[in-house]
């Protein structure tokens, strides 16, 4: 058998140094011979942010008196807590897939044009190839928490001014003096408890009195000609004052929101998707889908389907035999992802979910230079720079 010539030879060996091999970590049976590194491409988790809204209604002191001393009767009349749902916003965030985890087998060659450079994320999710990357930090979900921002308790409503009154008790006494009696009157000063009919008559009085006193500074009706900042201050102060005799009778509002983070893993094989988040009830807030109470909020997913000609053809074109593979790259597939409670959507989005795409690769070249979107994993940029090789030898 003919020997190849040195200069033939050396060509192959620098050819084959030139090139790298991707195995599919599901692939066990593989047989790798060289050292490499391990990546991953995403997947999506989809989070979902509920802002409820918690209202208590806190009866006022006086609110049976509103309307025979101030003439309301749209006064809270009992002590209530209600909730409501304010806000819902669906994000998206991308992870490690577990069954897209690959090894790149790197070529045994020294030489610096040989070497390989990845980038990849704090996870193992790559980045790029060959190529510099800007990449920015994926926005991670909390799991399902709750946070409030507000008084666990409502305030409590008081009427700033003494509890007690006097009153004057007076007695008849009949003394005798000198074989003849004489009547005497006997008063006594009493402090007693006031009533709560008293105390709403005099929070009403002091009311009208404050309200007098406003008119008064806004009419000019003044002996001192105060300036406009003074003005401005007195009638801010008079306004809070106001307010708060009033509230004695009308009861208060207190509004805080409530946060929960729901996190979803959509998998790969549902077109459709409608599965119970959570459950509201408009008395008791936000509930565990175990719960009896209130309703059912679904999230809900319908695939777009754009990519399914896509995965169909690379299964048609796929080498089950083929022993040597380059870089592996995702498709990501459109969904409408929405949150739906009572068939109304409360909130709707167009998310793109990467594990509803296909999965293709690259020709097997080592100087092949990719960026990926890292939260996809799809393809960003890839340019390849061919290579010559001259051949010669004896013949």
């Amino acid at each position: 058998m003919a020997c190849l010539p040195i200069g033939i030879a050396l060509g192959l060996l620098i050819a084959a140094c030139s090139t790298i091999n991707v195995h599919h970590v599901e692939n066990t049976k593989a047989k790798v011979m060289n050292d490499g590194v391990y990546y991953s491409l995403p997947k999506t988790m989809i989070s979902v942010e509920v802002t409820v809204d918690k209202i208590n209604k806190v009866k006022g002191p006086y609110s049976d008196y509103a309307a025979k001393y101030l003439g309301i009767s749209n006064v809270i009349s009992e002590n209530s807590v209600s909730y409501s749902l304010a806000n819902v916003k669906i994000n998206s965030y991308s992870v490690p897939d577990p069954a897209q985890y690959y090894f790149v087998e790197l070529p045994k060659c020294g030489h610096r044009k040989n070497a390989v450079m990845m980038q990849l994320s704090e996870s193992g999710i790559i980045n790029s190839i060959n190529a510099p990357a800007e990449t920015k930090p994926n926005s991670e979900a909390n799991s399902a928490i709750e946070t409030t921002d507000a008084l666990n308790e409502p305030p409590s409503l008081t009427f700033l001014s003494s509890n007690l009154a006097e009153t004057f008790d007076t007695s008849i006494v009949q003394v005798y003096l000198d074989t003849s009696f004489l009547t005497k009157k006997v008063i006594k000063r009493v402090t007693v408890e006031k009533t709560e009919e008293q105390k709403a008559k005099e929070a009403s009085d002091l009311l009208m009195k404050i309200r007098g006193e406003k008119f008064n500074m806004i009419r000019g009706f003044a002996e001192v000609n105060y300036s406009k900042e003074s003005i401005e201050y007195m009638t801010q102060q008079l306004d809070k004052l106001e307010n708060e005799y009033l509230n004695l009778f009308t009861g208060i509002t207190v509004k805080h929101q409530q946060k929960y983070y729901f996190v979803f893993n959509p998998s790969y094989t549902e077109n459709t998707v409608s599965t119970p988040l959570f459950r509201f009830s408009a008395k008791e807030g936000i509930l565990d889908t175990t719960n009896n109470h209130g309703d059912n909020v679904y999230l809900s997913i319908q695939r777009s389907g754009n990519t399914k000609v896509v995965a169909d053809f690379e299964k048609a074109k796929t080498d089950t035999k083929k022993k040597k593979h380059g870089y592996y790259y995702r498709i990501p597939e459109y969904a409408t992802v929405s949150i739906v409670c009572n068939d109304k959507i409360k909130a709707e989005s167009n998310l793109l979910i990467d594990q509803y795409g296909a999965v293709s690769e690259l020709p097997i070249k080592k100087s092949l230079k990719i960026t990926y979107y890292p939260n996809s994993g799809s393809l960003k940029t890839v340019s390849y720079k061919k290579r010559w090789f001259h051949f010669w030898g004896h013949r």
